[in-house]
């Protein structure tokens, strides 16, 4: 997908859910709101806000959406695009997800849950596991996850050149196909930033016991 294709498509994904969420804050009673006045219902790198509207939610992903803009035509900062699509996308689906967890409903029902969002841990603790020992499992690691990502981006240039063939609903799915695919591409690409730097901490360590050895 073109990036001018892509970000039409988050435009349209953001619209969607502002009109969802301005309509959320409006049915927020009050006793909603007391009981989640001093809650992060967030993990701190999505959103650090507190409380139950999420209009402020709204306008950190109105940023996110200006600097995509802003990067749209930089093919110099293709990684940056994919990485805040990443952020886009988990904000939107934390956003949702929040929604769905307080319980508050169109006709203004009580609240129904008050589900914490608690932090998780990192992404690449596995990967950790597998690579602590040596550097030569590391660079084993290493390798495969860039033959993952040069696998993930070889198929959304087939899927970009498949788009404009398409239609309606179809043209669609893809889009959204095409979306997941920059997602784990972007998280493809920070766990190898993860793995290159538990390397060069292992051959640090491995040269300074060389030394103390001689």
């Amino acid at each position: 997908m073109k990036r001018t294709d892509l970000l039409a498509h988050l435009h349209q994904r953001f619209f969607q859910l502002k009109q969802r969420v301005e309509a959320y804050d409006r049915q927020l009673n009050a006793e909603t709101n007391k009981a989640l006045q001093h809650q992060a219902r967030f993990h701190s790198q999505l959103f650090d806000y507190e409380g139950a509207s999420l209009g402020q939610c709204i306008a950190k992903m109105q940023h996110d959406l200006d600097r995509l803009t802003q990067l749209a035509s930089q093919d110099s900062h293709g990684q940056t695009f994919e990485l805040i699509c990443q952020k886009f996308s988990d904000r939107y689906q934390a956003v949702n997800q929040a929604m769905a967890a307080t319980g508050v409903q169109v006709s203004g029902t009580k609240l129904k849950s008050r589900r914490h969002y608690k932090a998780k841990e990192s992404p690449y603790q596995w990967i950790a596991q597998s690579v602590m020992n040596n550097s030569n499992s590391a660079y084993a690691e290493l390798r495969k996850h860039q033959n993952w990502a040069q696998r993930l981006q070889q198929k959304i240039e087939l899927s970009e050149q498949k788009l404009n063939s398409l239609n309606g609903q179809e043209k669609i799915q893809l889009q959204n196909d095409i979306l997941a695919t920059h997602k784990r591409l972007g998280k493809c690409r920070q766990a190898i930033t993860y793995i290159e730097e538990r390397i060069a901490r292992l051959e640090r360590r491995q040269y300074s016991n060389n030394r103390s050895n001689k």
